[in-house]
């Protein structure tokens, strides 16, 4: 999909070269097209404007001279006036030549000829005469100016052909290129730049894709066709990356959950066949002596074998604890959480044991707080407050007592409870938490009626860790405190 947008790309960079190509020719085609129509129109009229104000002006230089001395400086002045193409006829009221332009005798007896069977045709007030030939237009201004009571006849002619009109007309569409060529090449940018605008923005929004912001779009419905397919393709090809984006990073969450998980679990697997491994020993040394000693003593067999019967009920409860361990952590995979209320827990517990506590004469005290709100799975948690409540009921000594509390703590809630007796020693903390450890000083048989479950804290540490909770022990003044903390849940009235 890639290399096809990058040939799109390529066929696109090509149809706008072409494209801004015939633009061009057809700009500069207009822009021949108004020159000729503007000469057509305009240049007539400019080119006559401009000839009568010159010749007006000459023959208001020429009422300056005088007529009857010329000196050489006026000669400058008609030689500036004949470069511009002007002619000059003038005479006296004799019909004498005064000045003519590069007439010889000839000719200017043919003037002056002229000028006489005309002489009816000039006034003091002068005239523009017009006169078209087939290759040429001729202007005369003829007057009658007086200078010293005397009356000069002055004819001033202009012959509009040849070099001199080439000239006006290229000056005149040199003027009008420059003056078209800057608004020209200012509409030839702002075309250009708003039609690549939209390929500029197909640019910005790929870069941007290739950094991983996929949040840009391009808009896909412009003027242009072969744009707006371009712009359909980056924006599925961005929202199909997106997703392929946001699935690898589940799938990475997912997967280092799911090994920290694993490894948690085969830490504790490895923990719990050492601590049972460890465990199974003493019974089977116990069954293998006496095993051994059935052979030789025949009158205490009786006794042997209900010896050997009840180390096999040990490891058989062992074995089923051990079994039922990891059914309930296969379970835990699937809980169901539900929000629901820490205090109907400890209500139920307290209930559940209020029949072991009156047998061993124990000093119940609570202190729990209403409305305490978590989110797990119920059957579990109550399972971890029963090994709590089933630790304390066997290390307490008859007629001693036992603390249950329930708080919130920093939006956390915490379970505690306390039993009176002896301290877990420093060095046993870290240990207590691991399947069947057990105290060397410990005694392994039963105590006042109650036997240690191996695997109740190791219970507790699973099932708080997977509720995200956390979980601990500490000595306190005549006894131990176990407790574990939850996140608070919202209130909601309806797990009232």
């Amino acid at each position: 999909m890639v290399w096809a947008i990058v040939l799109r790309e390529k066929e696109m960079k090509r149809k706008l070269s072409t494209d801004i190509f015939l633009m061009q020719c057809l700009f500069l085609m207009i822009i021949m097209g108004i020159s000729i129509l503007l000469y057509t129109i305009f240049m007539p009229a400019y080119y006559e404007r401009v000839k009568n104000k010159q010749i007006v002006q000459a023959y208001d230089d020429i009422g300056e001279l005088d007529l009857s001395d010329l000196e050489e400086r006026d000669y400058v002045l008609f030689a500036n006036y004949e470069s511009e193409n002007l002619s000059f006829y003038i005479a006296d009221e004799n019909f004498k030549p005064v000045y003519t332009t590069g007439l010889n005798e000839k000719e200017e007896k043919a003037i002056q000829r002229n000028i006489v069977r005309k002489v009816d045709l000039f006034s003091r007030e002068p005239q523009i005469i017009r006169s078209t030939g087939k290759l040429s237009e001729t202007v005369k201004y003829r007057g009658i100016m007086r200078q010293d009571d005397k009356d000069y006849y002055i004819v001033i002619k202009d012959i509009i052909a040849g070099r001199k009109s080439i000239t006006l007309a290229e000056k005149f569409y040199l003027v009008l290129f420059f003056s078209l060529m800057i608004p020209g090449s200012i509409f030839m940018a702002l075309l250009w730049q708003h039609r690549m605008k939209p390929f500029h923005n197909l640019i910005l929004t790929a870069d941007q894709a290739a950094d991983g912001n996929f949040s840009e779009k391009i808009q896909e419905k412009g003027r242009y066709e072969e744009i707006n397919q371009l712009a359909v393709c980056i924006n599925k090809m961005s929202q199909q990356l997106e997703e392929q984006s946001c699935q690898i990073e589940e799938n990475k969450k997912y997967r280092m959950h799911h090994n920290v998980k694993e490894d948690q679990r085969e830490k504790r697997r490895k923990e719990l066949i050492a601590n049972v491994s460890h465990e199974l020993k003493t019974p089977l040394a116990v069954i293998a002596s006496q095993a051994e000693m059935l052979g030789y003593v025949k009158e205490d067999q009786e006794y042997y074998i209900a010896s050997i019967q009840e180390e096999v009920a040990k490891m058989s409860d062992m074995v089923s604890r051990l079994l039922d361990n990891s059914v309930m952590e296969h379970q835990m995979e699937n809980m169901i959480q539900k929000t629901f209320d820490m205090k109907e827990v400890m209500d139920y517990i307290l209930i559940k044991y209020e029949a072991m506590v009156k047998k061993k004469r124990i000093h119940m005290e609570t202190f729990l707080s209403e409305h305490c709100y978590v989110e797990g799975d119920r059957e579990y948690i109550e399972q971890v407050v029963n090994n709590y409540m089933t630790n304390a009921l066997g290390h307490t000594d008859i007629g001693g007592n036992i603390r249950m509390t329930l708080k919130r703590q920093e939006k956390l809630i915490r379970v505690g409870i306390y039993n009176e007796g002896r301290q877990i020693p420093k060095e046993d903390m870290d240990h207590i938490w691991s399947g069947y450890y057990r105290n060397k000083k410990e005694p392994r048989q039963e105590e006042n009626g109650f036997s240690h479950a191996g695997l109740g804290l190791y219970i507790v540490q699973s099932v708080v860790t997977m509720h995200n909770g956390n979980y601990g022990v500490e000595n306190l003044s005549s006894g131990v405190e176990f407790w574990f903390t939850l996140p608070e849940a919202e209130f909601n009235p309806q797990f009232e």
